[in-house]
């Protein structure tokens, strides 16, 4: 299995503003007192906020084994993680952050379950909108809270209407994705008959768009069928959120910092905002947006902000990465493997 992943020019370009953009935040954090906190942290503490943090990967792991199985596909549960830690991996070497990788890694999971593309694109889509959803459905919630409370900030008030927007655009795209009124589907096989119309050539290859259309949705109209699989599902997708907020609680003691709930709350639900960007995994901006958030809701100095991000990612995403790097490997030698064996 070759795993079709482009290297240009302006992917490298992302990983040198990711690169500028740590050193950066280390300068103007003082690298000094940055390694100074680093070496103050409390192992115990941190280890148990490495084990709480890398559930929550196996948590979305567990959401992408539901489609599949709920979708006629019959993995066994390591293959899944293999399988998710290679998308996690994928995912993080394209642009737009933890977005964009998707039909690359569909293609993966249809060569290594052997089944058709549209499936597994459908699959693995379905699997991500309801992974994603947490961090906003968390995010209002909390803003919720501080309504009733009367203490939200102009700022809050900002991130409360971008969460309500990409809440918005998201429930959106899912119930057109999902529901059986072929909408969505009617309007792209619309869109290519008035393109076939407009190039009056290449007959079979429009048919074959408009088939491939037809059976994207009907894998789409499948995976969102039975609401209450996706509210079992969904519960899911939030506890891996609530194992990260546990895993910053642990990283926060072994830094020394009194954890107050509300803030952690707040601190992991709204810095995934920042992954939405160029830079590869939203690396870099992540970063600088999460030390951010630690400075505002606490009376520390940058460097401990810092500090405090990298050991949260050092918990909950960079391990993931490692993973799934060794996963991909293992996902092509088990495809070479389950190959067709030609010899007589």
């Amino acid at each position: 299995m070759n795993v079709p992943i482009a290297g240009g020019r302006r992917e490298w370009i992302w990983f040198i503003a990711t690169g500028v953009l740590f050193a950066a935040l280390l300068y103007l954090a003082d690298l000094g007192e940055f390694l100074a906190a680093l070496v103050r942290t409390d192992p115990s503490h941190f280890a148990v906020a490495f084990v709480v943090g890398f559930s929550s990967l196996l948590l979305w792991a567990w959401v992408w084994h539901r489609f599949f199985r709920h979708m006629g596909m019959t993995p066994t549960p390591s293959r899944t993680v293999a399988l998710f830690l290679t998308g996690h991996f994928l995912n993080s070497i394209t642009p737009l952050g933890q977005f964009g990788g998707e039909p690359i890694m569909a293609y993966v999971v249809s060569d290594s379950l052997e089944t058709d593309y549209e499936k597994a694109l459908a699959a693995v889509v379905s699997a991500d909108i309801l992974n994603a959803a947490p961090f906003f459905t968390f995010t209002l919630g909390g803003l919720a809270y501080l309504v009733v409370v009367g203490s939200v900030s102009g700022f809050l008030r900002t991130i409360g209407a971008i969460s309500v927007l990409l809440l918005l655009v998201g429930g959106v795209l899912a119930y057109l994705l999902w529901s059986e009124d072929e909408t969505l589907g009617g309007t792209a096989v619309d869109a290519v008959h008035a393109i076939e119309a407009r190039v009056d050539r290449a007959e079979g290859l429009f048919r074959s768009l408009r088939d491939r259309i037809v059976r994207v949705e009907g894998h789409f109209q499948t995976a969102g069928r039975d609401p209450s699989f996706l509210a079992a599902t969904a519960v899911v997708s939030h506890l891996a959120i609530l194992a990260q907020i546990v895993s910053l609680y642990f990283v926060f003691l072994s830094l020394g910092i009194e954890p107050d709930l509300v803030s952690l709350y707040f601190i992991v639900n709204l810095s995934v905002v920042a992954t939405i960007s160029p830079t590869p995994g939203g690396s870099g901006t992540y970063e600088v947006v999460f030390s951010g958030l630690v400075t505002l809701f606490y009376p520390v100095g940058l460097a401990t902000a810092v500090t405090a991000a990298v050991l949260f990612r050092l918990t909950t995403y960079w391990p993931g990465l490692l993973a799934g790097y060794l996963s991909l490997f293992a996902v092509k030698g088990r495809s070479a493997d389950d190959g067709p064996d030609l010899r007589d």
